[in-house]
């Protein structure tokens, strides 16, 4: 299971040193993804790698709740409208209408949870002040100790994490 680390950066040149430190922690077998950064008013931090909005809004979380709303929803409208032709003919439709149902689901879902920026971040970007800027970073669970001791040594404050159920489920 991966871990979403955000750390609280003062300015670009503890960034750039931070990128550098998490480079070479990267070849460990920590397995590091990142670091990302981005300021108060979501914009790129010049020369620095951006965030994907997936790590600073719930996009995946109501994706994934999407799903099965979808195909929920699919089944009851073939239920109540649906004309059996027979009994292959009604499980394709349900089987076809389900998956059609689960994709918009996935695709509304993600469109809703895009917009609703994860709760602690939220608070944090609010209190940034000028040239002040945050930092993703990724890693596996074990690593995540050390991790926070390598960043917070170099003047960063931790101040979310966030689990990722599904480490590899991301947008294409």
């Amino acid at each position: 299971m991966r871990t979403l680390l955000y750390f609280r950066l003062k300015d670009i040149a503890t960034a750039r040193l931070a990128q550098t430190r998490l480079g070479e922690l990267a070849g460990t077998p920590a397995r590091i993804g990142g670091p990302w950064f981005v300021q108060r008013d979501n914009q790129a931090v010049d020369g620095l790698p951006k965030t994907d909005i997936g790590q600073t809004t719930y996009r995946e979380e109501a994706a994934i709740a999407g799903l099965p709303v979808g195909a929920l929803l699919a089944a009851l409208v073939i239920y109540r409208y649906g004309v059996p032709a027979g009994m292959g003919a009604g499980v394709l439709a349900y089987i076809g209408a389900m998956m059609l149902g689960a994709m918009i689901g996935w695709w509304i879902g993600g469109l809703i949870g895009v917009r609703v920026v994860r709760i602690g971040l939220a608070r944090q970007k609010v209190q940034l002040v000028e040239g002040q800027f945050l930092m993703v970073t990724s890693c596996e669970r074990s690593s995540k100790e050390q991790l926070k001791r390598t960043v917070n040594e170099l003047g960063a404050v931790s101040i979310d994490e966030h689990d990722d159920l599904l480490p590899n489920f991301r947008w294409l």
